[in-house]
């Protein structure tokens, strides 16, 4: 198993640096554009979460993500110490939301957040949420389908 962790200021900024080096850790590790995309935008979903619910935006605070990969997975933690993440939301990620069909004219009517997490949940194989202490913990597991022969 190797793994890596990477830290970054919650700056919104600094998402999109994080992001692409998850991206380029999934191609090295075998995983094809598609799944390294995908893992790089639950990635980046998962960071902006955290700057903007967990630390309300506030500059100075610390994102801890770290990565482990094994033969068959990726696994990648996010870390912070802001706000608890809500029940509600939480069960959204974990359990997924209802598809609900809406007529383009209503889109307006849509409520503005907690897309970022069906994301996720429709992105990843796992995802899970835990509080300990003042410790916010969202790990997510991606299993690899390597294209290439070896």
């Amino acid at each position: 198993m190797s793994a890596l962790r990477l830290t970054i200021d919650s700056n919104l900024s600094d998402v999109s640096l994080v992001a692409v080096a998850i991206n380029q850790i999934c191609v090295h590790i075998g995983m094809n554009e598609i799944q390294a995309s995908q893992v790089e935008l639950c990635i980046a979903e998962a960071a902006t979460n955290v700057i903007r619910h967990a630390y309300h935006g506030e500059r100075g605070q610390t994102v801890s993500i770290a990565v482990s990969t094994d033969v068959d997975r990726l696994q990648i933690e996010v870390c912070d110490w802001g706000t608890p993440m809500p029940a509600e939301q939480i069960d959204r990620l974990i359990h997924g939301a209802e598809i609900v069909e809406v007529d383009r004219t209503d889109r307006a009517l849509l409520k503005e957040g907690g897309r970022g997490l069906q994301i996720i949940r429709n992105l990843m194989d796992e995802v899970t949420y835990t509080r300990e202490k003042s410790l916010n913990r969202m790990q997510l597991t991606k299993y690899i389908l390597c294209d290439r022969i070896t």
